[in-house]
């Protein structure tokens, strides 16, 4: 699939906010890290380069396939790749196409060598949304919910295939919602960069008068108490069984949750903390707690719990911290701060 062929006058010039070098990062903060990818926050140590989250591979040592999300001004999304390998020595400034069969089919990003050892794909002149397309549908398919797919890269010289193998299930459900939570912390640095930014200069939203008639509004104490922040993240997708609900937050690696379908009861879920079957109280502040067994799902990986009553979503949405205990002494705190919003939409998409 071309969907770059009309591009071919002006494919390859690189944004100068995207023109990264490659050059050794100042820190990076890892979100997931495993075998054959990994998740990471990539902090440059130079003000000519934007932070990005890197989708990359950790299978081989000498070579690496990173997909990486920025973002831009008026938080614009940039997926860009990256391929590595050492004992290359290529051309500077040299373009070429690399291919990837995904979800679109086999697609071509347009690539540039801006080292002797990295081809980087940069933003033409043309939307960014093409060059997001087309990468995203890369991540799309390693990703896909149902059946994760291997990732194959083929290259226009006598560069060898790359594949990278499939993860299972549980592994592509982690690293998307790792990816996720790396994307909102990308976001939310480009958000308190740009207020840095704003801070020195007066603006307004509105024209040079206000309306007629108009008096200032008063601020009220209601009005200045911002919402809490939230870990807790809503969403609903299609599984073998039927659309399902999901709501969910972590505490570092272990991730607590509840997932539901219509007509079916109300399972709460925990990852990275139990092992084999196990029986779990489930305690939100001071209120009655609930006591469930709950076993290693075969679909997910995670453990599951049953017998939980709905009382526990409302004690939740109104709780402040929520307590999950092991027989073995297996405990994870997670904090209910803003989790309201997140298990409303739960209990609505749940309910139909």
């Amino acid at each position: 699939m071309r969907l770059f062929d009309h591009l071919k006058p002006f494919a390859i010039g690189l944004s100068a906010f995207l023109a990264v070098t490659g050059a050794a990062a100042a820190s990076e903060t890892s979100y997931y890290r495993g075998k054959p990818w990994e998740v990471v926050l990539h902090l440059p140590d130079t003000q000519n380069e934007r932070p990005y989250c890197a989708f990359r591979t950790s299978l081989w040592e000498a070579r690496s396939i990173s997909i990486e999300k920025m973002i831009g001004a008026g938080d614009e999304v940039a997926i860009a790749l990256r391929v590595r390998k050492e004992s290359w020595q290529l051309p500077d400034n040299q373009t070429t196409t690399v291919a990837a069969d995904t979800v679109m089919g086999m697609v071509e990003v347009p690539m540039k060598a801006i080292t002797g050892q990295e081809l980087y794909s940069g933003v033409p002149t043309v939307p960014v949304l093409l060059y997001n397309v087309v990468i995203g549908s890369m991540l799309d398919s390693v990703l896909a919910a149902r059946q994760p797919q291997p990732l194959t890269i083929k290259f226009s010289g006598n560069e060898p295939l790359w594949t990278v193998p499939a993860l299972d299930r549980f592994q592509a459900f982690e690293m998307n919602d790792a990816f996720k939570r790396c994307g909102l912390d990308l976001r939310g640095m480009q958000s308190k960069a740009e207020q840095d930014d704003s801070s020195q200069q007066s603006t307004s939203p509105f024209g040079a008068a206000s309306p007629a008639g108009q008096p200032p509004a008063q601020s009220s104490a209601s009005s200045q108490s911002l919402a809490a922040p939230s870990d807790w993240e809503f969403y609903a997708r299609d599984e073998d069984w039927g659309h399902t609900c999901f709501v969910q937050t972590h505490n570092g690696i272990v991730m607590v949750g509840f997932m539901g379908s219509s007509g079916k009861d109300l399972i709460g879920f925990v990852s990275s903390l139990f092992s084999g079957e196990t029986r779990a109280t489930w305690h939100v502040d001071d209120k009655p707690a609930y006591v469930s067994d709950g076993g290693e799902s075969d679909y997910f990986g995670w453990h599951e719990f049953g017998q939980l009553p709905m009382e526990l979503l409302d004690q939740a949405s109104e709780g402040k911290e929520m307590a999950v205990t092991g027989g073995s002494g297996e405990r994870v705190l997670v904090d209910l701060r803003g989790a309201a919003e997140a298990v409303s939409k739960f209990k609505a998409c749940f309910n139909k």
